[in-house]
């Protein structure tokens, strides 16, 4: 019989076909965060790319700069906090997709940059 358990407790049903129908209403910023997916158990790294993205946009923005010159640039709302040694780090990281190089003690705009 439908949606009786079977001998492991599992219910077997004949129709797998669910239809819902919702309305949500409010402003977009208020709908959008409705139909966001739920990140529950998981790291999410949206903040890490932020910085990452707001860290490059700065040194396009000033054309290069050492390390010392791109921390005092950064703005002060990022994730996380960056000193120099924490822009080496992650302009190491960069480095490897070919975002940003290494001139001398300069880290300037990389060729993927380019296209």
């Amino acid at each position: 019989m439908a949606d009786e358990p079977d001998t492991d407790g599992e219910i077997d049903t004949d129709d797998e076909t669910v239809s819902v129908s919702m309305e949500i209403s409010g402003s977009y910023e208020e709908v959008i965060s409705k139909l966001e997916t739920d990140t529950s158990g998981g790291v999410s790294l949206t903040p890490v790319l932020a910085d990452f993205e707001t860290l490059l946009e700065t040194v396009v923005r000033i054309d290069g700069g050492t390390r010392s010159a791109i921390a005092e640039q950064l703005p002060a709302d990022m994730n996380a906090a960056f000193d120099a040694e924490a822009v080496v780090d992650a302009m190491q990281v960069l480095e490897r997709y070919d975002l940003v190089v290494l001139e001398g003690n300069t880290w300037k705009p990389g060729p993927q940059l380019d296209r």
